[in-house]
């Protein structure tokens, strides 16, 4: 038997940022690829026979003997065989340490610099979800954190910040977050919307509130509707945190966590939100808390000026009426999970739990 050998996501993930000539090669059912997969990837329909140990599965997949090959699979078993089968082909083959569930730590950053400060993109690159370091003097607030405190810990400690704040948009259903623990393990004040009830203490922050960092204001936004403590953040009037109210590409779901008379409540309630935030200034930078497509590693930041976004989303130019009644045709199929995720965000424990197991699948919060 052919000894396999194994990588893990960081390095894969550092041989696509140094574009090094790979073959990433999917091998799960197709509906698995449909809902989330790499962008640099390339699919193989061989699942069904992998999976009945067929050892000609991939006599129809052909391959440069010269390049590295790695195979995919959802927690890194199949895959070992696909990786077993290739080596045997004379390949330099390697499987993904725990598949797609491992890859979703994977991330990158991307930087967008203001006169006053400087705002760090944190892209969880196979579920779209984005954080955000904001730092001004010597001062940062983080938003979102979705990944291990130390990462944003490392990002504050190398722009030579201390982290003040910390806070989230809203209660998240997709990942749980992070954000309790970096406070716990900072000393930064946890900010949050001051309607909502959680089981863990926090600084409530109101509507209009200006918080101050460094050399810039931030200012807060109640935008209720995907969740009822949406909250979004100005930064400087030149950047917006919009959570998951306004994405580049649509607009948050309505209907997690709400019972079929909330729905029409909630999306009423988004309608509100987003006639809010399309008043600011046509060139503020729109920053969301999610894309709906798997991002590649090294894409530019995930931003949108507002102009262009009521330029390109047609819900925002709808009437009340006519905005619920797309919103409401157009829900998507309901997230994984959402019911635990959202209840351990509100506890802040997630002990006992897999979060690799738990938070595994891409992200349904929007509608386009």
């Amino acid at each position: 038997m052919t000894q396999v050998k194994q990588i893990n996501w960081k390095t894969l993930a550092n041989w696509i940022d140094e574009k090094k000539s790979i073959t990433i090669l999917d091998i799960r059912p197709q509906n698995e690829r449909d809902e989330w997969f790499i962008p640099e990837s390339q699919y193989h329909n061989a699942y069904e026979k992998l999976k009945t140990g067929n050892l000609d599965a991939l006599n129809d997949f052909e391959f440069d003997q010269g390049t590295p090959i790695i195979t995919i699979c959802a927690k890194g078993r199949l895959s070992l065989f696909a990786a077993e089968i290739l080596s045997n082909k004379g390949a330099e083959a390697y499987s993904l340490e725990g598949g797609m569930n491992a890859w979703n730590s994977a991330y990158d950053t991307q930087e967008i610099v203001f006169d006053q400060f400087k705002i760090i993109q944190v892209r969880r690159i196979a579920k779209g979800c984005l954080s955000y370091v904001i730092g001004s003097g010597k001062e940062a607030i983080v938003v979102d954190s979705s990944l291990d405190p130390i990462i944003y810990k490392e990002i504050a400690e190398h722009e030579n910040w201390a982290i003040k704040f910390v806070t989230d948009t809203h209660i998240h259903a997709d990942y749980v977050s992070r954000t309790l623990e970096l406070s716990n393990e900072t000393s930064a004040i946890h900010l949050f919307n001051s309607t909502e009830k959680v089981s863990y203490p926090f600084t409530a922050i109101h509507e209009n509130e200006i918080i101050k960092l460094g050399n810039i204001d931030i200012k807060v936004l109640f935008t209720p509707g995907h969740t009822f403590e949406s909250t979004s953040y100005i930064i400087d009037n030149k950047a917006i945190l919009t959570g998951d109210t306004l994405f580049i590409d649509g607009i948050g779901r309505p209907d997690l966590k709400a019972e079929n008379d909330q729905v029409h409540q909630k999306s009423k309630l988004i309608y509100q939100s987003l006639q809010k935030i399309m008043k600011l200034e046509g060139e503020i930078l729109v920053m969301p808390a999610h894309t709906s497509k798997p991002i590649s590693i090294g894409e530019p930041s995930i931003t949108e000026k507002l102009k262009h976004l009521k330029e390109n989303i047609p819900a925002l130019v709808l009437g009340e009426s006519a905005f619920i009644e797309t919103l409401i045709s157009k829900l998507p199929q309901t997230p994984p999970n959402y019911l635990i995720i959202s209840e351990i965000n509100k506890t802040g424990n997630y002990e006992g739990y897999s979060l690799t197991e738990l938070e595994a699948g891409a992200n349904r919060c929007g509608i386009s």
